[in-house]
């Protein structure tokens, strides 16, 4: 018999859900018969993406909504959870993948900026997870997965703000380990490095300096976003019901070699 990813009925929410490695996350889930709602900032730069994933899904077994919400705004983010519940009756997972960064040296960084990227890149997580801890708890189920970065382990990601903010998102996931496991409620983190996008190509901006990345790369590729939803997808399956606290990074191997 084939092996397969059934998330036919799971309720999942994915914040940071439209473009780059969260389009690749929404997709994937979809794919394997999820009812998804993600998230997006609206911008306008982004739009076309945000309305062209829709359509992507369409006829997959799984379905996805859109809903626009900034997610460093905690009321925003536990009125899309109360939403979620009042249409499903329960939340069965949620993906944390809002992320940004901006490269420059520690003494560039204000005081303004350096709140602005760790509220992006750590609080968005914490609001999203007190937002749906209480009714997780209630069902006694539930999966969280964050998605880090390759920083944690380098310091890398351009700025102070990220490398710092991403490791706290570790800290943040042995806190829920340790007081939440035993509720049913399991938390993984998947710490991306060299994935093809937006993000990725606004640090890499010329085939030459692209070319030089791949050339550390031992795999011998750049990542794409359905390597991570992959893993995503796996974690919140039935098949990562044993897997709990666990850092996992997917690098083709750069990181280390």
């Amino acid at each position: 018999m084939m092996l397969n990813i059934d998330l036919n009925g799971r309720v999942i929410l994915v914040l940071g859900g439209s473009r780059g490695i969260g389009a690749g996350i929404t997709e994937m889930l979809c794919r394997a018969g999820a009812t998804v709602t993600f998230t997006h900032r609206g911008q306008p730069q982004h739009q076309q993406r945000i309305d062209e994933l829709p359509a992507a899904i369409n006829g997959l077994p799984g379905s996805a909504m859109p809903v626009q919400a900034d997610a460093c705004d905690s009321a925003e983010t536990q009125h899309v959870v109360q939403d979620i519940i009042g249409r499903h009756g329960r939340i069965d997972g949620l993906v944390c993948n809002v992320g940004q960064t901006l490269r420059r040296p520690v003494e560039e960084v204000t005081d303004e900026s350096w709140r602005r990227f760790v509220d992006v890149n750590l609080s968005t997580s914490f609001y999203a997870i007190r937002a749906v801890l209480q009714h997780m708890a209630a069902a006694h189920y539930g999966r969280i997965v964050l998605i880090g970065s390759s920083a944690f382990y380098d310091g890398g990601g351009g700025a102070i703000d990220y490398a710092a903010a991403k490791s706290g998102l570790h800290g943040m996931m042995l806190y829920l380990v340790r007081n939440y496991a035993r509720k049913g409620i399991l938390t993984n983190i998947v710490h991306p490095c060299v994935i093809d996008t937006d993000l990725l190509r606004e640090g890499y901006d010329s085939p030459r300096k692209i070319e030089s990345l791949i050339g550390q790369i031992p795999v011998g590729r750049l990542g794409k976003p359905e390597d991570i939803a992959g893993v995503v997808a796996f974690l919140v399956s039935s098949y990562g019901d044993f897997i709990c606290g666990q850092s996992i990074l997917v690098d083709g191997g750069r990181t280390f070699f």
